[in-house]
Parts: C-alpha cells; structure tokens; sequence
C-alpha cells in the first residue's frame, strides 16, 4: 500500500531516510553502514583460512527525532528483520607485513514501515528481498604482538537492492547509490579485557532516482559524509566467554544536496548496550547475542536493535 504522496519534503527525507544502520533511520547522509554490527576483538583479523559470518539483526523504531534531537508527534513505527551472510577469505600472502584477505556480505530483509500524524496515515508500507551487496578486496590485518592488533580495508557498497522511491520500505538495505568507506579497526587484549573499536568514514556518489514528495519527476540527491564507529569492552572470565557493553556513534559531517540545493539538517546517533560471545572450546564456531538501545538521536528515528552474529570457520 502506498500512502503519503503529499506530505512535506522533511518529512518524506525522515521517512525515506530509512536505513538498516543498527536500526537507525535517517533525514540526511548514505546511511549505508549497519551502525552497531561489529564488536568484541573486532580489530584482530583471524589466520588464513575461511570464515562465514551471518549476522542476523531485529531492529525496531518508535519514535523520530528532530532538527533539535526531540521527540516529534508524529506516530512512528518501522521494523526490520534482516539475515546478512559474509564471507570471508584471509590468504596466506602478505602485504607491508600485513596479512591480505578479502570478504563480501549479501543482506536479505523484510520491513513494515507506519508512519502517521493526527490520524492520518503518511505511509503504509512493507517489502523484502535483496539489500545493497558489500565487498572488499582490499583487507589488511596486522598483528603487532600478542596484545595489539588492527584492520585496514576499503569496504564498497553497491547498488544492487530492490530500491523503489515509491516505496519507503525497500529503501531500508537499498540506497541505490554507491559508499566507499575507509574502515580502520584495533583491538588491544589486557589481562582478560578486550578494548575494541571500528572507525569508518563514508562517501557517497549520486541517487540518481530520487523523488522528492508530492513530485512525479526525479532529482538527483547526493547524500553527506558520514563519520562513524562501532566500540566495545569485554572481559574473558574463562576460555570460550567474553562478557561486555557495546554501541556505535553515528555523525553525518557534510550536508546532503538535492536538485542543486543543500540541506542543512544533519543526523546524529548514538547507542550502547549488553553484549555475550560464546566460543565453545575455541573451536569453528562461534556466536555473539548483544542488544543495542539508541539515544542522541538528531533528524532520524530511535530504538532498539537486538543482534545474533554466528561465526563458522571451514
């Protein structure tokens, strides 16, 4: 169902902004990160071999900040469940003493998305299928010592989605327009701690199909820089378990431009909340269960997000 053509552009921009970045939606930026998907021991890269990795994420959003990061009257509420298979490659070889490895991800998902105000319905929509693929052919793992460790790559986001800009929910996992995002990782291990962190920074080329509301004919948008990083502490109290807290920040550092004009309205969030890794008998399998609760949240919507990450080396 399709609803909603005539409402204002900023609410439209909220709406269609919508994007699975650890259940964050957004006015502004490509928004094209999971916010929130790595965590413990993220900056050391594993030994050559590979690795599947499936995260498998419930994200739900009820309420939609503003401009000033307050709760605005509109009724909102938007859901997403997405299983998100990466596969990874660590070769043998290295490069700049580095060890050189390669991965992708192939996200699939379903989504509702209800937004209304006073009693109206802007928009009443759900969808599924394929989201943006991601791919690196550029990793690069160092390990200096047994206690400190850090990833290098260059992750790539490609149009492939089911990207519909009539249709809010498709646009959840598919963007149609390419990231390229730095990403620098580093773990250090002390004493049974892990302190970890995933610094990203992303840029964005042209949605070429963007529709702006109540308009049959599409603009270009070219979405802001964003900044942003995931962190977690654990503790190992005995081989097989880590215990922690984990979040993401999220800043869009340069405004988005559509048609030729700029929008100032800038996004921001952040979140933090309990994690659990399992790794029985350090052996081929493993699995991570976290939840995340979202606050700070400027010119997107707020909630919470609830993570399985299972990892299985061939």
């Amino acid at each position: 169902m399709r609803r909603g053509r005539g409402m204002t552009w900023w609410w439209t921009g909220l709406v269609l902004g919508l994007t699975l970045c650890a259940g964050s939606a957004v006015a502004g930026g490509g928004q094209h990160y999971p916010n929130g998907a790595e965590d413990f021991v993220v900056g050391a890269l594993p030994p050559p071999g590979i690795y599947f990795k499936n995260y498998l994420v419930y994200i739900n959003k009820d309420r939609l900040m503003d401009n000033e990061g307050k709760k605005t009257p509109v009724e909102f509420d938007a859901s997403v469940f997405a299983a998100i298979p990466r596969f990874i490659w660590v070769s043998p070889y290295k490069i700049l003493g580095a060890s050189w490895g390669a991965h992708a991800f192939i996200p699939f998902y379903t989504a509702d998305v209800d937004v209304k105000a006073g009693g109206t319905s802007l928009v009443d929509e759900s969808s599924g299928g394929l989201g943006d693929i991601i791919f690196s052919p550029f990793i690069l793992g160092w390990h200096f010592g047994p206690n400190f460790h850090t990833v290098f790559a260059v992750d790539i986001w490609a149009p492939t989605g089911n990207y519909d800009n009539e249709d809010a929910s498709t646009q959840l996992l598919s963007r149609n327009h390419w990231t390229f995002e730095p990403v620098l990782a580093a773990t250090y291990l002390w004493n049974g701690f892990d302190f970890s962190v995933k610094l990203m920074y992303d840029f964005n080329t042209t949605n070429d199909e963007y529709l702006p509301a109540g308009s049959t004919k599409e603009v270009d948008l070219d979405p802001g820089q964003e900044f942003h990083f995931d962190w977690a502490v654990g503790w190992s109290p005995k081989p097989g378990w880590r215990f922690g807290v984990n979040g993401f920040y999220y800043w869009q550092t340069t405004d988005d431009e559509i048609d030729g004009k700029e929008n100032s309205d800038r996004s921001r969030l952040a979140a933090i909340g309990p994690g659990l890794k399992w790794w029985p008998n350090q052996g081929r399998f493993s699995v991570v269960a976290k939840q995340l609760w979202e606050f700070d949240g400027k010119n997107m919507p707020e909630g919470s997000s609830t993570w399985l990450n299972v990892v299985w080396v061939f």
